[in-house]
């Protein structure tokens, strides 16, 4: 089965919870870490959960918010125990989306391409500047 986690420092992650659940609903396959908000609740606590939970049927993709972070190192640990645990640093939303949309299993290969996938998915948008006879409505921005 296909697991996911997103992780963050703060509320990063569950930011990005609302919206993915938004575009693609809520699922059980998916968990969220908010680290260092809860003083009752250490990173180390939850990453302990949420590898305990982890079979060797399951494949599972793990995105952190910033390569070399506390975080994504604190995960990469964990993860290192592991054969079926990918991570990818710097996540972006149409990159998760399109990894939980997918039907594939999670690999290398399909992990290489999600990154390609992110890296064409963030692009910078030109904006054009109405002239006077322009008038305010969106046409503009779609021309």
């Amino acid at each position: 089965m296909n697991k996911f986690l997103v992780a963050s420092h703060a509320n990063f992650a569950t930011g990005a919870q609302s919206t993915i659940e938004l575009f693609a609903g809520k699922s059980k396959n998916i968990t969220y870490i908010a680290a260092y908000n809860d003083e009752n609740t250490t990173l180390e606590k939850q990453l302990d959960d949420f590898f305990k939970e982890i079979t060797e049927k399951d494949h599972v993709l793990v995105f952190t918010d910033m390569f070399g972070g506390s975080v994504n190192q604190q995960i990469s640990l964990w993860a290192a125990k592991f054969n079926n645990v990918f991570i990818i640093a710097g996540f972006n939303l149409p990159v998760v989306l399109e990894a939980l949309l997918s039907a594939e299993p999670i690999t290398e290969e399909f992990v290489d391409k999600l990154i390609q996938s992110g890296r064409v998915s963030l692009q910078k948008v030109k904006l054009q500047q109405p002239t006077s006879a322009d008038d305010d409505s969106d046409d503009v921005f779609f021309d």
